[in-house]
């Protein structure tokens, strides 16, 4: 969305379960995200102390550490089975983030501005499935957001992680995609 927003050689948009890291980060957040601000403001002094970065998991490296944790929640359990298995998973990941980061993603917007600056037709796949990632939310907010919004597909029955690599899944998700741009290019 954001290169496509300023670059209007991108003659077409389409998108498969569209996530807005920003809203979902914030939502994450148990105390909500202007009191996690302030928990990150001490975290960055006490790294400009030490000059030790501080840094994080971003999900527990194992369906056991989650286990331990007490995790339940089908998409964590999901996100772990994809990106900490050789499913999806990268052998250079750390699974670590730099926690300065996070500031950055609490005022993210990945939609900002596309209502005003992205005039090309758009396309969005979703899944069916509501998660706790809110990938079905932002894909609707997407499509309310869109001066030109063209096609809008929910896959009934797939959760967000099931779209990365789930056949049939994937299959009608491309076979869309491939219609809407034959028709818009």
């Amino acid at each position: 969305m954001h290169t496509a927003r300023t670059d209007h050689r991108i003659r077409a948009v389409g998108t498969v379960v569209p996530s807005d890291i920003g809203a979902a980060f914030r939502g994450f957040q148990p105390d909500g995200p202007a009191a996690a601000l302030d928990g990150l403001a001490e975290s960055r002094a006490e790294e400009a102390r030490t000059g030790e970065p501080a840094r994080v998991a971003w999900l527990p490296d194992t369906l056991a550490d989650a286990e331990a944790l007490g995790v339940t929640d089908v998409d964590m359990l999901q996100a772990i089975t994809y990106y900490r298995t050789e499913r999806g998973g990268n052998e250079h990941s750390t699974n670590r983030r730099l926690t300065r980061s996070d500031a950055l993603l609490l005022g993210f917007d990945a939609f900002h501005l596309v209502d005003q600056l992205m005039t090309q037709p758009l396309q969005v796949v979703l899944a069916g499935r509501r998660v706790t990632t809110g990938s079905y939310e932002s894909g609707m907010r997407l499509w309310d957001l869109a001066p030109n919004p063209v096609d809008l597909m929910v896959i009934e029955g797939a959760g967000h992680y099931e779209m990365y690599d789930e056949p049939e899944y994937v299959d009608a998700a491309v076979d869309r995609l491939v219609g809407f741009y034959s028709d818009n290019l």
